[in-house]
């Protein structure tokens, strides 16, 4: 298993049931077309880095989208990338 960053330790430690449940209180903040990928939690479209930064305590700026890509997808989460939806 690959060296896991200190700063994601607590998203990579909880399930995705655990993740799902932390952020059932918490809405996405604004979107804007740079946001390219998304993941449904609890029925709303949340930005992939958004998941990550709000479970580790960071701020969204300390997160690449392709470190949040690859962590939300291994948790099981389904992305959706932006115009790709499903219908």
């Amino acid at each position: 298993m690959p060296k896991v960053n200190p700063k994601f330790e607590k998203f990579v430690n909880m399930s995705k049931e655990e993740i799902e449940e932390y952020l059932k209180d918490f809405k996405p903040y604004f979107e804007s077309k740079r946001h390219k990928y998304f993941v449904n939690i609890n029925g709303i479209m949340f930005p992939i880095v958004q998941v990550v930064a709000l479970v580790c305590g960071l701020s969204p700026l300390e997160i690449s989208s392709g470190q949040a890509y690859s962590l939300v997808k291994r948790k099981g989460f389904e992305i959706i990338e932006r115009g790709k939806e499903k219908e």
